[in-house]
């Protein structure tokens, strides 16, 4: 069977003959709203295999770089090695698939059935910390948050793009905040019975119910899980050059290594090789943990107005009063 995209994209088929299982659940935005740390959590549980990497974005990215696919052999067998028969859903996390109509519509023809999770937040505190998140990835080249908002109309016309970029649309802000308008259309797309909501606040302040949600809502049996570790203070980088050979290397190098990668894993059964080991032990040097300044008045007072329709657009679709998120 090959599963046909729209008209205009990169690709044009994925070869799905013979594919050994398709994932069942996709944790797909928004970045900046605890994802990672629930993805954390979903792949300790011993009856749910979640992908490796957390953020694959095969179908948002990965597969316009390969063109035509091979699902089994390029996605499957490259992200979902470490699956066993004890796992009863498998999913992954890639949060780019809420921007991507395309990347919801392909998942949707391989599995009609897919569930989705989606985390959303108070979009001006979530857009201050994902610039600093591009920075620290060294996708962002612009100090100064208010400075890389004021840019983003030269930015869509391709200019002022930081250097080496592989994705204008990471730097439209207020896109990516307005998580009311991709929620609904996710909605739209599959029903309200197969889309599962987490509201950051919510999840800040009781952890352990929000995970008892998402397990309901994949029909899997908590796992009696009680401690739910929280990343430390903001970090930023010593070596910008550095953290953009670990993080950003070259696409054919890339490539090359995550499939090394992989290989190595499955040959010693998950533990990591040489690489890896020093690649973890020179991201790890290279970080500075401090207090990051906080958002200036006058400048959270422009997001507010920036975003004041989307957010009463999502109090509308959750029935929840979002209004402290405007003060």
């Amino acid at each position: 069977m090959s599963v046909s995209t729209e008209a205009g994209t990169p690709y044009t088929s994925i070869d799905s003959e013979n594919i050994s299982f398709f994932p069942t659940f996709f944790l797909v935005g928004a970045p900046r709203c605890g994802t990672t740390a629930m993805s954390k959590y979903l792949s300790k549980h011993p009856k749910i295999c979640f992908s490796k990497p957390k953020e694959p974005h095969f179908f948002s990215i990965l597969i316009k770089l390969l063109g035509q696919v091979n699902l089994e052999r390029d996605y499957i067998q490259r992200f979902f090695f470490h699956r066993t028969d004890e796992h009863l859903v498998c999913g992954e996390g890639s949060v780019s698939y809420l921007y991507s109509e395309q990347a919801l519509k392909t998942i949707i023809n391989l599995n009609p059935d897919a569930r989705f999770i989606v985390s959303v937040r108070n979009p001006v505190d979530m857009i201050y910390s994902y610039h600093a998140r591009l920075l620290k990835l060294v996708e962002e080249d612009q100090q100064d948050f208010q400075v890389a908002w004021g840019l983003q109309e030269a930015r869509a016309r391709g200019e002022q793009l930081p250097r080496r970029c592989h994705d204008p649309d990471l730097f439209q802000y207020k896109e990516v905040g307005s998580l009311g308008k991709y929620l609904e259309r996710l909605f739209e797309l599959v029903g309200l019975d197969r889309v599962h909501v987490v509201v950051f606040d919510d999840f800040a302040k009781d952890t352990l119910s929000e995970y008892k949600k998402v397990l309901s809502f994949l029909s899997i049996e908590y796992d009696g899980r009680t401690e739910f570790p929280r990343k430390g203070k903001h970090e930023t980088i010593r070596f910008r050059f550095l953290q953009r050979l670990l993080k950003r290397p070259p696409k054919r190098v890339a490539n090359f290594l995550l499939t090394l990668q992989q290989q190595e894993k499955r040959k010693q059964k998950g533990k990591k090789n040489w690489w890896m080991r020093l690649r973890k032990t020179l991201i790890v040097k290279n970080r500075v943990r401090e207090e990051r300044k906080p958002l200036d008045d006058a400048m959270r007072k422009i997001l507010i107005e920036a975003f004041r329709d989307d957010v009463k657009k999502l109090e509308v679709l959750l029935n929840r009063d979002f209004s402290h998120w405007m003060n």
